[in-house]
């Protein structure tokens, strides 16, 4: 059972060790701080409960990496519209 996120929040902002995480709560996480990443905060600032699930879940770092990889394309497409539309 996953919690929710304001407890993770809470969880993962006191904690002195990583936080243990399922799946669902790691993606949780991760979605809440793509909005930061999308307002400017690093890439290297992700919590390091998510940062540790990552590294222990091999599924979950491959959603990650086909997450972020789409992330980049979102990011860099073109504020303005193509022209003729």
């Amino acid at each position: 059972m996953s919690r929710p996120l304001w407890q993770l929040l809470l969880l993962t902002r006191s904690a002195d060790k990583p936080v243990e995480l399922n799946c669902a709560e790691c993606f949780a996480l991760l979605e809440f701080d793509a909005e930061l990443l999308k307002n400017g905060v690093p890439l290297e600032e992700i919590r390091s409960a998510a940062s540790h699930h990552l590294s222990l879940c091999q599924a979950c770092q491959t959603d990650f990496d086909e997450w972020m990889k789409r992330f980049s394309v979102h990011t860099q497409l073109p504020a303005s519209p193509a022209p003729g539309v």
